[in-house]
């Protein structure tokens, strides 16, 4: 049987995220082959990988992709796993299943917490949900968390009061800080070169970028250009602005690259209102790819934000200031913050350097 390892990925977004992508990636290039379970949507790219050892399933959703999916895994030597790593809550659940049967171990990937996945379920069905999620978190051979502080708030949350191994892994692009050569936004919108671009690119719920564009749509021309990525259209009543920008389509993973470094300055708004939003705080996405494409912050609500600022690599804003203030400060020291990113980068959120841990902790699992 070959090294293969499959990843129960109960989500849709899953070439929005780093830290699936990079983890399919980093294990293929390990010498492992991957078979990737996601659920189809025709709302969401569809992930692309230059390895060739990462096959993309469907994940089973309806009774006949489950009846199937047993049927393979039972018998089909083409579905014998050494490892199995799963997404909460259903993709951990059927992880845990999986690998029972097959007699392997499995991972715990804490991409969600299950308390927001569950926020709007009914009584009875959140009970039983938290009890797989109970199960399938202690059986684990251990947890992926995308960093320290949020595996405390799952300790927490999951009343994980067990023994249990964690791996902190960033959920960040890999390789180093950084900057490509790009037009792509500036073509697109006809934005001249003098005039920097601050790009906000989407979060859970879009308050202070709502905020921000209200404030702000009385304005005048300003010296720099906002750009809202979303996959929405019609958000905010958007094409009256003086200087933000709405683009809707999404970006596949990889073109992101090439469409950040177009940008000249990264918004990562997290609202210290939002419980979940705090918790997401260092754990974003996007700041692991505005730091990748040397992009300078300016971040805010959350309090747990300031650590960018205390670092050299952006502004925190409160969310209460002005934020033409903000902006044109964090334009005027543009280049101060842009040197400071590629060695915190290297030392804080580069993929490839956490992910050696779980690739020994695999090998110790799989003997």
């Amino acid at each position: 049987m070959s090294n293969k390892i499959a990843l129960f990925f109960d989500r849709t977004y899953i070439d929005a995220h780093h830290c699936f992508i990079e983890l399919a990636s980093q294990l293929a290039t390990s010498g492992f082959d991957v078979d990737l379970y996601m659920v189809s949507s025709p709302y969401n790219t569809q992930p692309f990988f230059e390895q060739h050892n990462i096959r993309i399933l469907s994940f089973p959703v309806s009774r006949f992709d489950k009846t199937e999916y047993w049927l393979k895994a039972l018998y089909s030597a083409d579905r014998r796993y050494k490892a199995i790593i799963g997404t909460p809550i259903a993709g951990v659940w059927l992880a845990y299943k999986t690998a029972r049967l097959q007699r392997i171990p499995y991972y715990y990937l804490a991409d969600e917490l299950v308390a927001h996945i569950l926020s709007n379920s009914p009584a009875g069905e959140r009970s039983r949900l938290e009890a797989q999620n109970y199960k399938a978190n202690k059986h684990a051979a251990a947890t992926i968390a995308l960093s320290e502080e949020r595996y405390q708030v799952q300790r927490a949350l999951h009343r994980i009061d067990y023994p249990h191994d964690h791996i902190v892994i960033p959920n960040a692009p890999a390789g180093d800080a950084v900057r490509l050569k790009s037009n792509y936004f500036r073509d697109i919108f006809g934005i001249e070169d003098r005039k920097p671009i601050l790009l906000f690119a989407g979060t859970l719920n879009w308050n202070l970028a709502k905020k921000i564009y209200e404030e702000t749509k009385t304005y005048g021309e300003r010296d720099y250009h906002l750009v809202f990525q979303t996959r929405t259209s019609g958000l905010m009543g958007e094409n009256d602005h003086p200087f933000i920008k709405v683009s809707t389509k999404p970006i596949p993973s990889a073109m992101m690259n090439y469409a950040v470094s177009s940008t000249d300055i990264g918004l990562a708004l997290y609202d210290k209102h939002s419980v979940h939003e705090t918790n997401n705080g260092f754990t974003g996405g996007k700041i692991g790819t505005y730091l990748k494409n040397q992009l300078p912050l300016i971040i805010g609500s959350a309090e747990n934000l300031r650590l960018f600022e205390n670092e050299g690599v952006g502004a925190y804003w409160d969310g209460d200031t002005d934020f033409d203030a903000i902006a044109l400060r964090v334009i005027r020291n543009m280049e101060t913050y842009r040197k400071n990113i590629p060695d915190f980068y290297r030392k804080t959120l580069q993929y490839e350097f956490h992910f050696e841990q779980l690739k020994q902790h695999l090998y110790q699992s799989i003997k």
